[in-house]
């Protein structure tokens, strides 16, 4: 049986015996959570930030092809320097994926600038690489990307906020880390019909990760986002091949997990877009859950 004491110094000698001080291992490790805690407080300072601008108007990718049948999209848009701004949609380009040997054409919609709505409904198979190819401005950029499956997720739960009956908070969350698999969720809420606003829903994201850094563990608390009794939740869980996780945790880590106490150094996000193209095209099984919260 392991002992729950530890012998953690030396002393000196008395008599011609080695004195040694033992320490509970819970009280050892409880004095470390202490100093730990210390120290991060005693690390707080304001920061001047200063955001340099760079080169504008490259294109970037916002892509994921699903094996549900329906006609997918692709959206396409300008880098922009304005941290506040909207990105400019790219018009004129062309756009094709081709796998399993088959090629589907994507034209671009007439009512959303820079999105590209492939002409057929088709559904991307499992462990297929396809590739993505855009023409634009007499350039060519190009991706590939397969499908990994999706484990199937345990549903979400809502509690009541605070001593009110009509406010609704997601309770459990999808876990961090699964040495399993690494997905993306994509948690819509709509309460439209409930108060006739078109600005009446959210949209959360939550991530799963086959390791765990610092950032992770000392990353800032998540939003917490409420919503009427009545709602309507959709949850997605999209699998991520591990070229794709790695994207994503580059995102969240510049996004999300920034302002934790262990922040990482800036960095651009990695890509598979060539030709220095940014974003990324992925390949993902989805499942999807559509729930009433009452």
């Amino acid at each position: 049986m392991r002992s729950p004491y530890k012998i953690t110094a030396d002393w000196g000698q008395e008599r011609g015996h080695h004195q040694f001080c033992v320490i509970p291992r819970r009280l050892l490790q409880a004095f470390l959570g202490i100093s730990l805690l210390s120290l991060f407080s005693g690390c707080e300072a304001p920061v001047d930030w200063t955001f340099h601008p760079g080169e504008n108007g490259e294109l970037a990718v916002e892509a994921i092809i699903t094996n549900e049948v329906r006609r997918q999209e692709i959206r396409l848009s300008r880098t922009y320097d304005d941290l506040n701004g909207d990105p400019s949609p790219v018009v004129g380009a062309s756009v094709q994926v081709s796998g399993a040997g088959e090629t589907y054409t994507f034209t671009e919609s007439s009512s959303l600038p820079g999105v590209y709505i492939s002409t057929e409904a088709f559904a991307a198979q499992l462990f297929t690489p396809y590739t993505l190819q855009i023409q634009w401005e007499g350039q060519t950029y190009e991706a590939q990307n397969s499908m990994v499956q999706v484990v199937p997720f345990q549903p979400l739960t809502f509690l009541p906020v605070g001593n009110t009956d009509s406010l609704r908070t997601i309770g459990s969350e999808p876990s961090l880390f699964s040495p399993h698999e690494q997905a993306m969720y994509e948690v819509d809420i709509d309460w439209r019909h409930l108060v006739g606003s078109d600005s009446a829903r959210a949209r959360v994201y939550y991530y799963t990760f086959n390791t765990i850094d610092v950032s992770e563990l000392f990353r800032p608390p998540k939003e917490t986002v409420y919503f009427p009794k009545g709602s309507v939740v959709t949850i997605s869980k999209f699998s991520l091949d591990p070229e794709f996780a790695a994207f994503c945790r580059a995102l969240v880590m510049e996004t999300e997990w920034q302002g934790g106490v262990f922040d990482e150094a800036s960095s651009s996000l990695p890509t598979n877009i060539s030709n220095g193209g940014h974003g990324f095209f992925g390949v993902s099984a989805v499942l999807r859950d559509t729930v009433f919260v009452y």
